[in-house]
């Protein structure tokens, strides 16, 4: 099932458990996550993407469970979010990035960069950025694919 059936399922059904990191520091409860569903998510089309208005307090628990949880694409602008159904496979560098802004990428990728996404990675922090590679078909050692985790506001979907 993909991330937004689940957020969908879930959305309609409530949640027995917590959604919770040790990392991040973060719970998000049923009882909460059910009352962020009552605000927000009673009426999600059944196609399409999602837009929405969120209150400033309601703002990390939602980036929480919408990229960290369920890993989907949004966009944030102001007070608003876009939900999309379907994850983007191809982004674009839109700032530079290199080993001073981004430390662990082995290489320097330009502004205007095609990546492409790779959503294998279980090393990547998605509430700061989602795990990207230049190079589509690169294969390493043992069937292994190379990423990079790259931050949000270094890359557009194409």
């Amino acid at each position: 099932m993909t991330g937004f059936k689940n957020f969908v399922n879930d959305s309609k059904k409530g949640i027995s458990r917590n959604i919770k990191s040790r990392k991040e520091r973060k719970i998000v409860t049923p009882d909460e996550f059910s009352i962020l569903v009552k605000s927000y998510f009673l009426n999600l089309p059944e196609a399409g993407n999602f837009k929405f208005t969120f209150k400033e307090f309601d703002r990390d628990n939602l980036l929480f469970i919408l990229r960290y949880h369920y890993r989907l694409w949004i966009e944030v602008w102001n007070n608003q979010i876009e939900i999309f159904r379907e994850f983007p496979e191809e982004f674009q560098v839109i700032k530079e990035v290199n080993k001073s802004n981004h430390p662990f990428t082995s290489k320097t990728l330009k502004e205007g960069t095609k990546m492409y996404f790779r959503g294998d990675s279980s090393l990547c922090n998605w509430l700061n950025g989602i795990p990207l590679w230049d190079d589509k078909e690169e294969v390493l050692e043992y069937g292994l694919k190379p990423s990079c985790q790259i931050n949000y506001e270094y890359i557009l979907k194409r």
